[in-house]
């Protein structure tokens, strides 16, 4: 009951209530006349009728012909009705032939003066009718293609959100592989990680939104892996600066850019370092990951070298975050850089 009476649905009931009461003044309002004593049967009878037109046009004509782009057979069908109804209607609201008799010292010209005025206000009634309408189906299709739109959306990051985890998934037991390979006293510790990884993947990813102190631990958890399989001599730096309570983000957004610093940043031939760092200043997360490129990776472009994962959060920041984001991706001599802006959301504000 609440859902059908909705704020667009009782300001329509109310354009409706105030034509219907004020219709009857205003012929008498263009004459610019008193209107005559009130009379239920002068009043309310040529107000159904008038009514008759509008609701035909309105429930009938409009569906049935001009929606279906029968133009000439709709216009001969308000022709015809608006006959058929302005002789009974003006007699009535004059009061002549078998009705009530007019109103004393109406003239010849009166009568005619207020017939036209009679056609001037079925005209009025069928433009409302049509205008109302026609309004009211525009705004349904708006609804409809809004719905349409945020269930696509939804759909899409939804397949974008089912792409991460496998991704990532894929890479890390990949590493922990080797580890087991070398037999390495790190390897109890590294399924520990990544357990505590899938916990969050699995059970707190699931929300549109999650406070940004769960996504970094997730991040730090990630590289605390990645350390455990790299050598010491891979230097990797992971700052962290601003308050980060209280700000929501996107769950595995952050995750592909370090990712993919480490897939490609890591050279057993090169010195390899990866630096990670990430401020709070304001509403604004700043995001910077930077990693050296190396002689066989230069020829790639920014696309193909980022990879599937930095091409999937690509799209996601454009979804989700339209207009309030800046990504840019460098390669500066043997550098790669990532650098994010992102407007955060408080966590006590409602978001879409």
């Amino acid at each position: 009951m609440a859902r059908f009476f909705t704020r667009q649905r009782l300001l329509h009931i109310l354009v409706h209530l105030v034509f219907w009461v004020s219709l009857p003044f205003l012929p008498w309002a263009i004459l610019q006349q008193q209107p005559p004593h009130f009379s239920f049967w002068r009043t309310a009878t040529p107000i159904l009728r008038m009514a008759v037109l509008f609701y035909l046009n309105y429930w009938v004509l409009i569906p049935q012909l001009l929606a279906r782009r029968r133009f000439a057979l709709y216009g001969l069908a308000v022709l015809v009705l608006m006959f058929l109804l302005h002789v009974p209607m003006s007699l009535h609201w004059l009061g002549i032939g078998t009705m009530p008799p007019p109103r004393p010292g109406t003239t010849l010209a009166d009568r005619q003066q207020f017939q036209a005025i009679i056609v001037l206000v079925t005209v009025l009634v069928w433009m409302v009718s049509s205008g109302l309408r026609i309004t009211s189906e525009w705004f349904a299709n708006e609804r409809v293609r809004r719905q349409m739109h945020s269930d696509k959306l939804t759909a899409e990051l939804a397949f974008l959100k089912s792409q991460v985890s496998p991704h990532f998934l894929f890479n890390t037991l990949n590493n922990i592989y080797s580890l087991a390979q070398l037999r390495s006293d790190d390897t109890a510790e590294a399924i520990l990680k990544l357990s505590q990884l899938m916990r969050y993947m699995l059970y707190e990813a699931n929300d549109p939104r999650v406070p940004l102190e769960q996504e970094v631990e997730y991040l730090r958890n990630y590289v605390d892996l990645q350390r455990l399989r790299l050598a010491d001599d891979v230097e990797i730096e992971f700052s962290q600066e601003g308050q980060l309570a209280g700000r929501l983000i996107e769950p595995m957004l952050l995750i592909p850019f370090v990712e993919n610093a480490f897939k490609h940043g890591v050279s057993y031939q090169h010195p390899s370092a990866i630096g990670i760092a990430l401020r709070v200043v304001g509403d604004e997360l700043l995001f910077r990951v930077q990693n050296r490129r190396f002689p066989a990776a230069a020829p790639l472009t920014a696309a193909r070298d980022s990879g599937i994962g930095v091409q999937n959060v690509t799209q996601r920041l454009q979804l989700l975050y339209p207009g309030r984001h800046h990504l840019d991706i460098d390669q500066t001599g043997d550098q790669y850089i990532v650098t994010l802006t992102l407007a955060l959301p408080h966590a006590s504000l409602p978001f879409s």
